[in-house]
């Protein structure tokens, strides 16, 4: 079911949008809401559109990763216990 109310953020919908010729029609991707607009829940780009309304997206759905993928977030955060380790060791 459709719905006309602010949309929720980070979960996968379907939008449905004016066009440039005045016609509403539903995207055929899914988009998440985030603070700064709308991405493509497929491929992390953002999509620029003014939604007038919103449903669950009920197709398959492979989810674009956002951020570093998991090996470079550990070499991260390992790199920053290596840092504190350092700091540890100075104060020592």
């Amino acid at each position: 079911m459709w719905q006309s109310t602010a949309a929720p953020f980070d979960r996968h919908l379907q939008l449905a949008v004016i066009d440039a010729a005045g016609e509403v029609h539903a995207l055929v991707f899914p988009c998440r809401r985030v603070l700064r607009g709308w991405l493509n829940s497929r491929t992390g780009a953002p999509v620029d559109v003014f939604p007038t309304h919103w449903r669950e997206w009920s197709g398959l759905l492979e989810e674009a990763p956002i951020g570093e993928p998991e090996q470079d977030r550990l070499a991260i955060v390992e790199g920053y216990a290596d840092d504190l380790r350092a700091i540890i060791q100075r104060e020592k």
